[in-house]
């Protein structure tokens, strides 16, 4: 090899590096400890809703205590919507002081039954629910700063490191466990403000449709938030036969998976650098918690605890994308954080209040299991039909992960090629606006959600395009462009190549699993 080849190979080398950190999220190049903290509140609210053991018992104190949460976050969120907000900044650590306190008072039995000690015991919940609930609206600002990618990062690396914690507090005794919850709101709190105090770097953003609608809440997803934790309160709240099974072995698996689930999610976005269909990975969550509820009146008492489990699992990846969500949307919205994450925790609070106490009164009927299975089943697939592709036409969660950040020059210069070639070529206004797109490489459901039209119209007019311009590809139209080299082009996606990056995103493909088991190969679903 020679001097020249030694040195483009060093160059390339040293490029490719370079490329490399750059796919790295800021908050993974600029690491603090407090940016994964949101794990906390989590932590806490999981192993209260486990192991309280007051007079009410568990169903009954999580009513409470998510009823509280549900209170809380719509007052903030009319405080806000109204102006007049006070300095609720200053509620941070009276609020954890309480919480602590009532942890306690939840996993440690003070009182001996009695309907006196009922009332205490469901007193301390809501002062736990009240105190929780700030706890986690005081990310929102934090979380509201991040782009995309970071929020994945922070999020599941959270979820990875608040299941490890899980297992091992599931391990302690009762008071040890009650002195560890008793501290996590301050650990909240600390951590909250140290990341509000170190800011994540701002990355360059491209143009988005956020740009077109950036005030848009998602309400048909959050409405599938609801309906969804409606059915598992409602599982929740009734009795169910179930053989006993080894607890460290049931906590190991559910967490060890959440643990898996959240390593899987961060490799395929941040190693992998794909994309996320969150329709089609929220319509698979779903659909896996459909199953699970479906088998568990006809499941033997061996099978209950493992469907039970799965559900569970479910469940926190349902909470893990909820967080990412709301995020994702309050990143790209002119209203305040607090009031996309209020009013997105209570679509998922107080249903889940409502379901268990649904469950409650279900679990008097003859077959208590059998109603509440095929209620949630039918419920949760109701929200599966429901939320098709146009249900999310309100805007596309995680749509910053398209494309590398591009160079704000590039997309200018594309977009005024495309209105020249328009101009000469005689193409619509809205024809233009679809070519933009698909130069850009946009799906075509992409389009149709940004545009507020259907695939169909978007691919009428994409035939309209091509004969217009007379081209039969979209690398003849990026000739057309003087775009044939795209593949040294600044804002290009490593990893991709030219047309076929374009061509590539006409699939949106989602991660479930892809591996090879024995002789059986599980494929990645393709919408």
């Amino acid at each position: 090899m020679g001097i020249g080849e030694q040195g483009s190979a060093k160059d390339r080398a040293t490029d490719s590096a370079a490329a490399g950190k750059g796919r790295r999220p800021a908050v993974l190049r600029n690491f603090d400890i407090s940016y994964i903290g949101v794990c906390a509140p989590q932590i806490w609210i999981y192993c209260i809703a486990h192991r309280s053991d007051g007079a009410l018992g568990e169903v009954a104190l999580g009513v409470p205590l998510y009823l509280a949460l549900s209170a809380t976050m719509a007052v903030v969120m009319m405080l806000v919507l109204r102006g007049c907000v006070p300095s609720l900044r200053r509620l941070a650590w009276p609020l954890a002081v309480v919480q602590g306190l009532a942890s306690v008072a939840l996993v440690v039995p003070l009182l001996p039954a009695s309907p006196s000690a009922s009332i205490f015991y469901a007193v301390a919940a809501a002062l736990a629910g009240a105190g929780v609930a700030w706890l986690y609206l005081q990310w929102a600002p934090f979380f509201a700063s991040l782009g995309a990618k970071d929020v994945i990062a922070c999020v599941f690396i959270a979820m990875a490191i608040g299941s490890a914690f899980k297992v091992s507090l599931d391990m302690l005794p009762a008071p040890a466990a009650a002195i560890v919850l008793a501290l996590l709101p301050a650990v909240s709190v600390a951590l909250a403000r140290r990341a509000d105090a170190r800011p994540v770097p701002a990355e360059r953003a491209p143009r988005m449709f956020h740009e077109v609608n950036p005030t848009a809440i998602p309400w048909k997803i959050l409405f599938g938030v609801a309906v969804y934790s409606f059915a598992i309160g409602a599982v929740k709240g009734v009795p169910v036969q179930a053989d006993p099974v080894p607890f460290v072995a049931l906590t190991v698996v559910h967490h060890g998976v959440e643990i898996v689930l959240a390593a899987a999610m961060l490799w395929w976005v941040l190693v992998r650098g794909r994309l996320i269909n969150f329709s089609g990975l929220w319509r698979a969550v779903l659909l896996f918690t459909a199953a699970a509820l479906f088998f568990l009146p006809v499941a033997g008492p061996a099978a209950v605890p493992w469907l039970l489990l799965g559900a569970g699992i479910a469940q926190t990846l349902v909470v893990m994308l909820l967080w990412a969500m709301l995020a994702d949307v309050a990143h790209h919205s002119t209203a305040s954080p607090l009031v996309i994450f209020a009013s997105g925790w209570l679509a998922y609070s107080l249903p889940l209040a409502l379901g268990e106490t649904a469950g409650v009164l279900l679990g008097q009927l003859e077959s208590p299991a059998i109603a509440v299975a095929m209620l949630a089943y039918v419920v949760t697939v109701t929200v599966v039909l429901a939320l098709n592709d146009s249900a999310f036409s309100q805007r596309r969660i995680f749509a910053d992960l398209d494309v590398a950040a591009p160079v704000p020059a590039v997309f200018e210069s594309l977009d005024a090629g495309c209105e020249r070639l328009g101009a000469e070529c005689g193409l619509t206004v809205r024809e233009v606006e679809v070519l933009q797109m698909l130069v850009k490489g946009r799906s075509k459901s992409y389009i149709a959600e940004t545009l507020f039209i259907s695939e169909n119209t978007v691919r009428s007019h994409s035939k309209h395009i091509y004969q217009k311009l007379g081209v039969h590809s979209k690398q003849e139209v990026l000739d057309l462009l003087g775009l044939g080299d795209w593949d040294a082009a600044p804002h290009r996606p490593p990893g991709r190549h030219g047309a076929a990056f374009f061509l590539g995103q006409r699939f949106q493909v989602l991660p479930v699993f892809s591996m090879t088991w024995g002789n059986v190969r599980i494929t990645p679903f393709v919408s």
